[in-house]
């Protein structure tokens, strides 16, 4: 099996592993051999798969729960707001020189106007923006933001998975609930702050690459 890379680890594996865990204290008789005294390497690669799994399926709460009823309060993804001007990212010469920069450094045929974009239209743009950032091997931060992004929002989606559980179960007081509820809050004030690092980065990379030469936007 492949090497985890940071993205995966930060945002997959490690949500997964806090979901494992906290189920496994909250509902003791859905133990996954955490507390035996016997844990094995055999009984750590089946929790290493089983956290993968369990990962999965909390960032799905992530995506749902978390991410779109956080960012519809905010006016939207942060990579969404120099189209929308619904939030502040860049300052309105660095919208600007993006604006201007696009179309030469995308090689698209027609010159963009970032009001007038659908978000659609604007979201494959950005995709295509991370491309050439990375193609220039300049993704590396935006990267590390990016993992941290989804391990902040998958550390919120396994508190309130787990906040719910220990709601429903008689051994677990009040406070139990509300210090999960504390640190999914938390989660979700850090996954804002990578969500915007995040943004930032990507543009600022962008706008520094090296625009097309002369003989190329001829053609």
């Amino acid at each position: 099996m492949k090497t985890f890379d940071f993205y995966e680890f930060a945002g997959v594996l490690a949500p997964g592993a806090v979901t494992l865990f906290g189920v496994s204290l909250i509902c003791p008789n859905l133990n996954v051999a955490l507390h035996s005294k016997e844990f094995t390497i055999g009984d750590l690669g089946l929790f290493v798969i089983l956290a993968y799994v369990a990962g999965h399926l909390t960032q799905a709460i992530g995506n749902i729960v978390v991410e779109q009823l956080w960012w519809k309060v905010c006016g939207g993804m942060p990579t969404d707001w120099v189209r929308s001007g619904k939030g502040k990212l860049l300052p309105e010469i660095q919208v600007k020189a993006l604006e201007e920069q696009i179309p030469a450094k995308l090689g698209l045929s027609q010159p963009v106007q970032l009001e007038k974009m659908a978000d659609k239209e604007w979201f494959g743009v950005t995709r295509q923006i991370y491309a050439a950032v990375a193609a220039q091997s300049r993704a590396g931060r935006v990267d590390i933001f990016n993992g941290n992004y989804g391990l902040n929002r998958g550390i919120a989606a396994a508190l309130l998975i787990l906040s719910v559980l220990a709601l429903f179960n008689s051994l677990c007081s009040w406070k139990t609930v509300f210090l999960l509820l504390v640190g999914a809050s938390i989660a979700v004030y850090r996954m804002d702050r990578f969500g915007k690092h995040y943004a930032r980065e990507l543009f600022i990379q962008f706008l520094q690459m090296p625009g097309p030469e002369k003989g190329e936007r001829e053609k």
